[in-house]
């Protein structure tokens, strides 16, 4: 199946940078002690950025195989869904300390360090926020009012309708949603 060979993929990509970040080492003192941290941390960098997209490619398959009813077993794929990107989000997390631990040490700017940082910050919150909307996909649908609609097509069709400029105008002045 699609989904496990992705989990395989993921899960290879997490124990590989893992791995390099735990196995990472300060740059022996010498002339190239500034350029070999600088680099590393640059490495680090576009490491961290290729997990993150991976993390969200993972996250767009399951969404879309899910909305299409293609996952039998939603609420286990969750937990396993939710279980590699929260050990992505770790590991961000680390990959972005190392990084800077690097860069602070070279002296140098790294390309793309201050962006990551924000991203691997920013992203236990996108995890937590799509595993919501992940649970929201077994919970039951209201059922459609159809003299609600008959009612709002009509008003529409005699143009008794709201410009969306008006609407945004009045949320933006701190007023209600529906014109009073």
């Amino acid at each position: 199946m699609a989904v496990d060979m992705l989990d395989r993929l993921q899960e290879n990509k997490l124990r590989g940078l893992e791995e390099l970040v735990d196995a990472y080492q300060a740059p022996v003192a010498g002339s190239d002690e500034n350029y070999q941290a600088a680099a590393i941390a640059d490495f680090f960098v576009d490491e961290g950025i290729g997990l993150r997209q991976s993390s969200l490619r993972l996250w767009e398959y399951n969404w879309t195989m899910a909305l299409e009813g293609k996952i039998s077993d939603r609420r286990e794929r969750g937990i396993k869904l939710l279980a590699l990107l929260e050990r992505g989000a770790r590991l961000l997390s680390r990959d972005a300390a190392a990084a800077r631990a690097l860069a602070d040490l070279s002296g140098c700017e790294v390309a793309r360090l201050d962006q990551f940082e924000e991203q691997a910050k920013a992203f236990p919150l996108w995890v937590a926020e799509r595993m919501a909307l992940w649970e929201v996909l077994d919970r039951p649908h209201k059922p459609l009012d159809r003299e609600q609609i008959a009612r709002a097509q009509a008003e529409f069709e005699r143009g008794e309708c709201e410009d969306v400029s008006d609407i945004l105008a009045r949320l933006e002045k701190g007023g209600p949603l529906v014109r009073e």
